[in-house]
């Protein structure tokens, strides 16, 4: 009987096949691990927030308060100048104040503008990739070589608006001061009557865009360690858009430091004043400027969010 001869190698469409589910099974295996990453990520930054929590907590059972976002004295004209009266607090932001509760007591002892120079890990979301990085721009000719970043900022309240003596960078806002952590706040939990649980204390927005990285500085002020969650008007980055509100966000857009957004996939984390760390999609939009308050009175709920 005649045999053919064996087959020594695949067909062109057969190698195409094989090459084909190969490319398949990796785009899969490949998007499982992004998966299983950002999940892990996501995970991190919520320990970070719950952290943070504890620490606002333990810095409220000792001083029968929360700290401030910063002082009403920030933008005095020299570093180390007090004003008239002296305030107790000179350029200490909320994530300053509570180094002595995260371990960090030895940083306040370097000096203020020596120790907001420190890169700290907590308060760098895992999801961004320039977390050990520092800024380096202009205000370093007067205040130093660089600044820590955060990605993680006090709630000053529902909104932004312009004050009648707002000039140039003073910051000098019409408000807020409905949130639990704003300028020059004294804030007890028992004036939170909105409910702990209905309160947002923090939440997550990247500092802006390389090389500068000039607003997310952990030892600063308004737009740096602390935001409202919406803006009538751009009052930082000129050209950008007007009315921003909670929404996602690009690491290249500077204009995006002017709400809060996360680099989680479809929302990002809020600490409420409770201590409980809660993932809000971006449809909560419409409900955070009534979860912003302490004592607005509002019904507002994030559970369908």
């Amino acid at each position: 009987m005649f045999r053919s001869p064996r087959r020594s190698a695949f067909t062109l469409i057969e190698l195409l096949v094989v090459i084909a589910i190969f490319a398949i099974l990796m785009g899969l295996l490949l998007a499982a691990v992004q998966r299983v990453r950002e999940a892990a990520s996501r995970a991190a930054c919520q320990n970070k927030m719950r952290q943070l929590g504890i620490a606002l907590h333990h810095y409220h059972d000792d001083q029968r308060k929360f700290p401030q976002a910063y002082n009403e004295y920030w933008n005095f004209n020299e570093p180390g100048e007090q004003p008239d009266p002296p305030d107790p607090r000179p350029r200490k932001s909320w994530a300053t104040l509570i180094l002595p509760y995260i371990e960090l007591q030895n940083l306040e002892g370097q000096g203020i503008l020596t120790g907001q120079q420190q890169i700290i890990e907590l308060f760098m979301c895992n999801s961004d990739p320039r977390r050990s990085l520092a800024s380096t721009d202009g205000y370093y000719k007067y205040l130093g070589p660089k600044f820590g970043l955060t990605s993680y900022l006090a709630v000053e309240g529902s909104a932004y608006t312009i004050g009648p003596s707002n000039t140039n960078m003073n910051l000098d806002f019409g408000g807020p001061k409905d949130g639990v952590i704003y300028r020059s706040s004294d804030t007890r939990l028992t004036d939170i009557t909105d409910g702990t649980s209905n309160t947002v204390m923090v939440g997550e927005r990247p500092p802006s865009p390389d090389p500068d990285l000039d607003w997310g500085w952990w030892g600063w002020s308004a737009y740096d360690s602390a935001l409202a969650v919406t803006e009538d008007r751009s009052l930082v980055k000129a050209g950008c858009p007007k009315d921003n509100f909670y929404k996602p966000g690009l690491l290249f857009n500077p204009c995006d430091v002017h709400h809060f957004w996360s680099l989680h996939a479809g929302g990002g984390q809020w600490l409420f004043a409770d201590g409980s760390v809660q993932f809000l999609r971006y449809s909560a939009a419409s409900v955070l400027p009534a979860l912003s308050t302490r004592a607005g009175n509002e019904n507002a709920s994030w559970a369908n969010h």
